[in-house]
């Protein structure tokens, strides 16, 4: 079975203050210990509100800039909490 995932191109000369919706797949979320580790690193530094934290099964979705990234992968990292994708899910809409 082929799983099919469209998304849109991030750029890293993206300078706005426009939030993305931008999916983080994540090790380890299926233990609750680690959910709640997540959302603690994310929340606690304070750049990111709650409300701009979405938990899923693999993963979360953050809506931040562009620009947010690299700092969120190194909050990520320095808690061991392994990165295995980071893309924005293609939204026809937009």
């Amino acid at each position: 079975m082929n799983d099919i995932l469209l998304i849109s191109r991030l750029s890293p000369k993206d300078y706005s203050s426009d939030k993305r919706k931008v999916f983080f797949v994540l090790g380890g979320m299926n233990i609750s210990k680690i959910e709640n580790k997540v959302v603690d690193v994310l929340h606690n530094d304070g750049k990111i509100d709650l409300k701009d934290i979405v938990l899923k099964y693999n993963g979360v979705e953050l809506n931040i800039t562009t620009q947010e990234i690299p700092n969120i992968v190194k909050l990520l990292c320095k808690e061991n909490i392994s990165i295995y994708s980071i893309f924005q899910i293609y939204d026809p809409d937009l």
